[in-house]
């Protein structure tokens, strides 16, 4: 009887090679890309498609990143798999992603009634892109809300319940309306955050029960948050320090007094 010995190392780093150098794209028509970007914010309408959208683009950028890191790793050069380069791919995907991100799945968020699942599932695929990229896709989220009636609306209703949430935010009702300023930022991330940051500025005795409200936040608004404090720390027109030239001003005192509590707190 014949038995077929093993390969060896040699053929199989060989076999490794080709393999690799014959592994194709994993690609997604631009027909889906176009669906996303007519559907915009309408894809509210079904949350459960809406999941599925954000783990099909995370799989499609994240076989992106894995096929060029593959490549770099085994000291390969970039290979033209169907006229097509590697790095020129996932530029490509990336390109996608943030159209897909700020035309479709953002601002479909701000219409879901408060669903942290879908939060989440929005920010497994915002955690793939540097937090440049994040930050501009944010900045570029309200500009686009004031040209769109229905997300200016749900902007606008959001703003007015989270003053009236912070007006009878006290520690005897801390539990209470802590889930209910989360329940808000949940579905409209961006507006809430924003308008607690101006009014901890405003009114520092707030600090103390914001930050214990904020551990029912999640991760994509608590990377919206970070995102809206630097803004306001970059933002001009306002004297940081008072007329004496010695001492902050006050806005900026609460705004660092905040920040620390909140990490305080994290840790």
């Amino acid at each position: 009887m014949h038995f077929q010995t093993s390969p060896s190392r040699t053929s199989v780093d060989a076999m490794d090679a080709s393999l690799l150098s014959n592994r194709c794209f994993i690609d997604l028509p631009k027909e889906l890309f176009q669906m996303l970007a007519t559907a915009g914010p309408y894809l509210c309408r079904d949350t459960l498609l809406l999941q599925k959208v954000c783990r099909v683009l995370r799989g499609y950028y994240m076989s992106a990143l894995e096929l060029l890191g593959n490549i770099d790793a085994s000291n390969h050069e970039p290979f033209s798999g169907g006229n097509r380069n590697p790095r020129l791919h996932l530029k490509e995907a990336r390109t996608r992603l943030e159209e897909a991100l700020g035309a479709c799945l953002l601002p479909s968020l701000q219409l879901i009634p408060a669903n942290p699942a879908v939060g989440q599932e929005i920010w497994e695929v915002m955690n793939l892109l540097p937090y440049e990229v994040r930050y501009r896709l944010y900045g570029e989220w309200e500009k686009d809300d004031e040209r769109n009636p229905m997300l200016l609306a749900a902007r606008q209703t959001a703003k007015l319940d989270t003053r009236r949430i912070l007006k009878r935010l006290a520690k005897e009702n801390l539990k209470q309306l802590g889930r209910m300023v989360a329940k808000l930022a949940h579905a409209n991330p961006m507006t809430v955050l924003r308008t607690i940051v101006h009014q901890i500025e405003a009114y520092r005795d707030m600090i103390t029960p914001v930050v214990d409200a904020f551990k029912y936040l999640t991760q994509l608004e608590y990377d919206i948050l970070e995102y809206v404090v630097i803004e306001r720390l970059a933002q001009g027109g306002r004297d940081k320090l008072k007329d004496d030239g010695l001492n902050l001003s006050d806005w900026l005192q609460s705004l660092a007094s905040f920040w620390g509590h909140l990490y305080w707190n994290g840790d």
